[in-house]
């Protein structure tokens, strides 16, 4: 059996980190912010939606990581691929803000590496 890869690991214990935290504040804030899927903003029950969905993605995705799951790698992608399509449109449309900028120096090289270590996720 091949060695378990650190960096996934790491990778896993932080998106189940983050999944609680962000349902945290999203429930602090009282469920106002709009948020966008995939550049489009949403409101309404599409935005509670949206809202649960995110910190959701984020414990199976940590899980997935933690356990090897193939599925895991394209769910990270499509969750990666969903937040550089929001933070770019807003960029575009509002312009430099520190974290949209954030989100996109740090989410391009997350994916390139993902994209290295598809292999990793085996089951």
């Amino acid at each position: 059996m091949p060695k378990r890869p650190l960096d996934i690991t790491i990778f896993g214990v932080l998106f189940l980190i983050g999944g609680p935290a962000e349902l945290y504040n999203i429930i602090k804030t009282g469920w106002t912010y709009n948020p966008k899927f995939f550049g489009i903003l949403t409101t309404g029950i599409a935005a509670q939606v949206v809202l649960v969905a995110q910190p959701t993605m984020h414990i199976a995705i940590g899980y997935g990581f933690l356990t090897l799951r193939k599925w895991a790698f394209y769910l990270a992608l499509f969750y990666a691929a969903d937040v550089l399509t929001s933070s770019i449109s807003s960029f575009i449309i509002f312009g430099y803000g520190r974290i949209r900028t954030i989100f996109i120096a740090l989410l391009t090289p997350y994916v390139i590496y993902l994209i290295t270590r598809r292999k990793c996720f085996v089951r």
